[in-house]
């Protein structure tokens, strides 16, 4: 195959994906768009979460949604009600499913999946783009990829986590009721908790996630998982249904751009993630429907959204408070939900918050302690500014 498209793609995973749905609702003045993905069949590797509010795209596929949820430190328990703003959970085979039969419905997209590149991406006329069995040509090219393996200095922290979806012989779990945070005080390296989202009375996806300044795979936090699992299942027999793991940015160095403005990497390391949260679903899903309005309507890719100066301080400041003392991180998060309504919260933490949610999040916290933490950040910020 020898064709020219108006764009391609290069990775079909959220963000991929997500620009060439968006693209697919345009009919017939889509562009003409390629998808290369290396993955021969999709299949549920993950799942995405977020917050009922302001009308999220994609809300409709979520099948799983929590109007309570409870945070638990030193052996307490607290009960915090979302009514207003529901927290959803959405599986990626669904995600991939209905996202795909879309983009197939319009003629002027292709999705070839099972194809790596096999070389650079060049640029004489047109941008160059070979695999094994074809090469293509493109006006534009949106690259979805990390451009390098991130080692520990290319982020402030990182957000390490593995999880299991159990399935239990005997109803245990409260299916009306996540647990968004069971601090973990025995974990030493960082700030360690569980996740627990229950979808049935018999069925649960249990992570175990850590905030840290290391990097760790799946393999590292696996017994402390189990242990958990132990704990949430009663020491009851269970049958794990599927794995998934992943180490997320927070506080990130972005990927640097290309001169070239027909050029744009997206994804995780280009603005995707939230870096207090590591929360990424909706801010890929907005940057996919500018994007695909630009593209169309201009000729010209969109990049990530930049988070606001207010907005960005808070959350590295946030991250620097939670590395320099993991301990104090999660007394941090207790009372920010104790002393802010979930609401507040849930638009904090979904880029919607105004400056009033940001007033009351900010006096909800320790002032001592954060002030106290904002040298530290600068050092770590002008640190990660430099790194290559």
């Amino acid at each position: 195959m020898n064709q020219h498209f108006d764009l391609v793609i290069i990775g079909g995973g959220c963000a991929g994906l997500s620009l060439a749905y968006q693209l697919s609702q345009f009919g017939e003045s889509c562009p003409r768009t390629l998808i290369i993905e290396e993955r021969a069949d999709y299949t549920i590797d993950r799942t995405w979460c977020f917050w009922d509010l302001e009308d999220p795209i994609h809300k409709d596929l979520a099948p799983y949604a929590w109007r309570k949820f409870i945070i638990k430190n030193n052996h307490l328990t607290h009960e915090h009600s979302c009514q207003e703003t529901p927290y959803l959970m959405l599986p990626s085979d669904i995600f991939y499913k209905n996202i795909i039969s879309a983009i197939k419905l319009n003629t002027k997209i292709q999705l070839l999946t099972g194809e790596k590149l096999v070389d650079e991406v060049i640029k004489k006329d047109t941008w160059q783009i070979a695999t094994s069995t074809f090469t293509a040509t493109g006006t534009n090219v949106v690259d979805t990829r990390p451009t390098k393996t991130m080692t520990k200095k290319d982020s402030l922290m990182w957000q390490s986590f593995v999880g299991y979806e159990v399935e239990l012989d005997s109803p245990l779990f409260m299916e009306d009721q996540l647990v968004l945070m069971d601090f973990d005080s025995s974990f030493k390296e960082g700030l360690a908790f569980v996740y627990c989202l229950p979808t049935s009375k018999t069925k649960a996806l249990i992570e175990y996630t850590v905030f840290s300044e290391e990097l760790f795979v799946a393999e590292q936090l696996t017994a402390s998982l189990l242990e958990k699992i132990g704990e949430y299942t009663q020491n009851t027999s269970y049958k794990i249904l599927r794995k998934e793991a992943a180490i997320l940015p927070m506080g990130n160095k972005e990927i640097e751009q290309k001169e070239d403005p027909t050029y744009l990497f997206a994804g995780l390391f280009a603005g995707a993630a939230r870096p207090s949260s590591g929360y990424a679903f909706q801010r890929i899903q907005i940057w996919a429907k500018e994007c695909a309005f630009e593209l169309k309507n201009n000729h010209q890719l969109k990049k990530f959204k930049k988070d606001s100066f207010i907005q960005k301080w808070m959350d590295l400041l946030f991250i620097t408070v939670i590395k320099k003392n993991p301990i104090i991180g999660a007394k941090v998060f207790e009372n920010l939900f104790k002393n802010c309504d979930a609401k507040t919260v849930a638009y904090f933490m979904s880029d919607h918050s105004t400056i009033l949610d940001k007033l009351k999040i900010v006096s909800a916290l320790p002032a001592l302690t954060f002030l106290s933490a904002i040298p530290d950040l600068i050092r770590s910020k002008h640190r990660l500014d430099r790194s290559s």
